[in-house]
């Protein structure tokens, strides 16, 4: 999953963070990934957002859609699993949903290229 506005605060985390070296390191990952996500050569996968939740506090929410709180404090913790899963799933449901009408489309297309529509005749 990536987007402009998921790479824009996923830049401003990492500036929180102290650059790039220092977010890689703290999310368990390498800092050539970091780089090639926000070049958009990678998605940003369930593992970043996951490190960026979990280890740098910051809301599942804001980091994927971009509303809600920006940081959770101490006590709401352990609501963020369940939320990054509740929001992963919505995801996937969005992506499969999306699949399935490209698909569609794709087939109507062709039957118009195949057989165009003839304004005088009525079915």
């Amino acid at each position: 999953m990536s987007d402009a506005q998921l790479i824009k605060r996923l830049r401003i985390i990492i500036k929180a963070c102290g650059g790039q070296v220092k977010f890689a390191k703290a999310c368990g990952i390498s800092q050539s990934l970091v780089s090639l996500m926000l070049s958009g050569d990678r998605e940003v996968n369930f593992t970043v957002i996951t490190g960026v939740c979990h280890q740098l506090g910051y809301s599942p929410e804001w980091v994927i859609l971009g509303t809600g709180e920006k940081k959770f404090d101490g006590t709401d913790s352990p609501k963020l699993v369940t939320e990054i899963q509740l929001l992963r799933t919505e995801v996937e449901l969005l992506h499969a949903r999306m699949k399935h009408y490209e698909k569609e489309f794709e087939v109507i297309m062709n039957r118009l290229k195949a057989e165009p529509p003839n304004p005088l005749k009525w079915e």
